[in-house]
């Protein structure tokens, strides 16, 4: 988790950095950062403590983490006393954090590919692109399901 987390607070920064020297987009309120670093600062305490005292299931990080970004989308947009950010703030963020996700499939798919000796060069890349968005929902609802399991194992042996 810390390694996510803190790839996503530098993430914030670099973001804040792009934002204030680009001179086509407009400089959102330092408020809105801190706003992200607040939300994402305390996901892993708090998420824990919730599941674990309402006997919840498990979330993946990577989801809970975009969540609180469009949290801290919708916050501010509702703030009169802060100024709306620009949306591609919000959107580099939750692209940053997909990354992981898209680096993964498409090296499972690779795989897949290599393992079957397939031929897939004459396909287009939006067909491959699809395959991939098909994979990386496939393989979510597969680890959920794992970890859905593991959950209720350590619920049993404790």
């Amino acid at each position: 988790m810390g390694n996510i987390l803190g790839t996503i607070l530098k993430t914030i920064n670099e973001v804040q950095k792009q934002n204030k020297a680009n001179p086509n987009e407009p400089t959102a309120d330092p408020n809105v950062f801190d706003l992200l670093k607040n939300k994402l600062n305390n996901l892993d305490q708090k998420t824990k403590a919730k599941r674990i005292a309402k006997g919840k299931s498990p979330h993946g990080i990577l989801d809970l983490i975009k969540k609180e970004i469009q949290g801290a989308r919708r916050e501010n947009k509702k703030d009169p006393n802060v100024e709306t950010a620009p949306s591609s703030i919000f959107d580099k963020l939750i692209k940053k954090v997909e990354e992981p996700q898209k680096r993964q499939a498409s090296s499972g798919l690779r795989k897949i590919v290599q393992d079957y000796n397939l031929d897939v060069s004459h396909l287009p890349r939006e067909v491959v692109a699809q395959v991939q968005n098909e994979y990386i929902k496939e393989r979510q609802k597969f680890d959920k399901q794992f970890a859905q399991a593991l959950f209720d194992l350590t619920k049993r042996y404790k």
